[in-house]
């Protein structure tokens, strides 16, 4: 992944993280936005390990 792709990354979590915060701020419930942006990250994190794993035993992201 480049710096251009990180910086994408970064950018659209954070636009997500304002998208929750303004929920909460106009009722939206606490607990369902916090598992929301809890589940996106540790999916996202999840995948890179997996993919991390196919790179160093050989084999394609497929």
């Amino acid at each position: 992944m480049d710096d251009d792709e990180r910086m994408r990354r970064a950018e659209a979590q954070e636009e997500r993280a304002l998208q929750a915060l303004d929920s909460i701020l106009h009722g939206g419930d606490l607990g369902e936005e916090t598992l929301r942006l809890s589940n996106e990250y540790t999916d996202g994190q999840t995948a890179r390990f997996r993919a991390w794993i196919r790179r160093l035993a050989g084999r394609s992201d497929s």
